[in-house]
């Protein structure tokens, strides 16, 4: 990584030029790399075909947003067997492809929806002049790849929409460090009861009062005890008192 006055660049690209407008730092970069490799074959090609900018955003600089602009090439692949005849260079690790911000933008995102939530974490954003939605926030945590399912012996079970109304899914947390660690399809008991069939060291689910789970778990984990989850019998609870 080189060490421009401002932040660190990857090899293979050199700050040309930088300008302060308000709250934002504008730097333009430009990919001097000698050749680039095609994405599909891998062989390194050295005939460049056009240019184009991109703009992405990164880290904040001294308390400025930082907007940056990037020259980069397209080229020519001449392996005859690739179909991809012209292609866009990478600048991965930097850059994800068709990424509107850098990785390190990324990462800082996702710790700050970690660590809060998405309304929460766009407030925090703002304050340190990273600028983000909450559905931006949200979507960068939902990017982060689920922790493989090991061991679970306390489960916790409910649905959630994919699109209210119309498509609901399951969510399968682990109780003992509540964690998510799985997302069904669906919420029918068929489903359900596959994936705890094949976790025979559940010992007990907590779930909602529907018969789905219930099913379920009978089906698929009958060793284990049921209970309500404290959001349902209090739910159960406040409906009773109010009819």
């Amino acid at each position: 990584m080189d060490v421009s006055p401002f932040l660190p660049l990857p090899d293979g690209l050199l700050m040309a030029s930088a300008q302060a407008e308000g709250n934002v730092l504008t730097i333009h970069l430009i990919a001097t790399a000698s050749h680039a490799a095609c994405p599909l074959c891998t062989q390194a090609a050295t005939r460049v075909h056009s240019r184009y900018t991109r703009q992405v955003t990164d880290l904040p600089c001294g308390g400025r947003q930082v907007q940056l602009i990037l020259h980069v090439r397209k080229f020519r692949c001449d392996t005859a067997a690739c179909p991809r005849r012209i292609f866009a260079e990478r600048l991965v690790p930097f850059l994800a492809a068709w990424a509107r911000m850098t990785s390190r933008r990324t990462c800082a995102l996702q710790d700050i929806g970690l660590a809060t939530c998405g309304e929460g974490g766009a407030r925090l954003a703002e304050r340190l002049a990273l600028p983000a939605s909450p559905t931006t926030i949200l979507r960068r945590v939902m990017a982060l790849p689920c922790r493989p399912v090991e061991r679970v012996v306390f489960l916790g079970v409910d649905d959630f929409s994919f699109r209210r109304g119309h498509r609901y899914g399951t969510l399968l947390i682990d109780l003992a460090d509540h964690h998510v660690i799985d997302l069904l399809p669906d919420r029918s008991a068929e489903t359900t009861a596959a994936w705890m069939e094949a976790h025979p060291e559940i010992e007990l689910v907590s779930r909602d009062r529907g018969e789905d789970y219930a099913t379920a778990t009978r089906t698929g984990a009958p060793q284990a005890v049921q209970v309500a989850d404290r959001f349902h019998l209090v739910q159960n609870l406040t409906k009773i008192l109010n009819t």
